[in-house]
This record gives structure tokens, sequence and C-alpha cells, in this order.
């Protein structure tokens, strides 16, 4: 005859399960950033920028730096976490004696607080990576506006001076 859970090892079963489950999906910015397209340190249009387009795409670049550390940041803190949530989870099915009774189930919650790592060390280096093209990049454009010299006031036109001239002999 089965053995009958006790409530506080279903609550450790469920909280378990459901916290296996939460940490080993990804986040909803790194689902988000598999929908933009991929980008890349050059473009063959970044030649034809105007300097109010460069400053633009040079700004964008910095937000992207920006977003991009922050994300990877936070996917870091997922990681640890879902370490943490999968000892603690382990050690409630454990003093409630779901452990014992359930098989497998110390295994499942290891293995998915290991894959919420996984994933979220993955989320955290393709951050890092995007964070070096948008700086490549910034520094790309960053070149070009330089090279057209803009931002800079044009030089004043210079006042052709008036050609000498002999005098009239007489």
């Amino acid at each position: 005859m089965r053995e009958r859970l006790t409530t506080p090892a279903c609550v450790a079963l469920s909280v378990t399960l459901s916290v296996g489950m939460a940490l080993a999906m990804p986040g909803a910015a790194h689902a988000q950033r598999r929908a933009e397209p991929p980008l890349n340190v050059s473009y063959p249009t970044d030649a034809a920028l105007t300097c109010d387009q460069l400053t633009a795409e040079i700004a964008r670049m910095e937000e992207i730096a920006g977003a991009s550390a922050q994300n990877a940041e936070a996917a870091r803190g997922q990681g640890q976490m879902a370490e943490s949530v999968a000892g603690m989870a382990v050690n409630a099915a454990y003093h409630t004696g779901a452990l014992a009774r359930v098989p497998g189930l110390g295994m499942f919650a290891n293995a998915a607080g290991a894959t919420a790592r996984r994933n979220a060390e993955a989320r955290a280096q393709a951050e890092a990576q995007r964070i070096q093209v948008a700086d490549q990049r910034r520094t790309l454009l960053s070149g070009i506006y330089q090279g057209r010299q803009c931002g800079l006031a044009p030089a004043p036109a210079q006042v052709a001076e008036p050609a000498p001239t002999e005098p009239a002999e007489g």
C-alpha cells in the first residue's frame, strides 16, 4: 500500500517542483533579446550616416551596453538564487520526510538548480558579449564621427587677400 504524503511533505514537494521549473526558464529580457536581430560591430551603411545619425547610434550603443550590464548582473543573481533555492528545497524536503518518500526528488531539485544556474551563466555570457560588441561599435562610430569632424564648428571662411598690384608706370 502506498504511503500518503503529509501536508508539510506535499508543500515541500510543490515548492521544489515550482521553484525548479521557474528557475530553469530563461527570463523575459532574454526571450526578448532572442527576438531582436543580432548586433554587429559594423554595417555597410555606417559610412553614409550623417553626424546626427552617428550621434544617435553612439547613444544607442551606450544604452545597449548599460542595459546588457544590468541584464548580466541580474542573470548572475538568478544563478546564485537558483542554487540557494534548490538547496533550501532539498533541505525542506529532507526535514518533512518527502525526500525519503519521493524517489528522485533530491536529484530533481538539484538538477533543476544546476540547469537554472547554467542558463543564468549562459545569459550572463551572452550579455557580456553584447556589451563587447556595443563598445566596439561605439568606438567605430566615434572614429567616423571624428573623421568627419562632426561637432566642430566650421572653420571661418578665409578672406582672400587682394593680389598685390604693381605700381603703375608713368
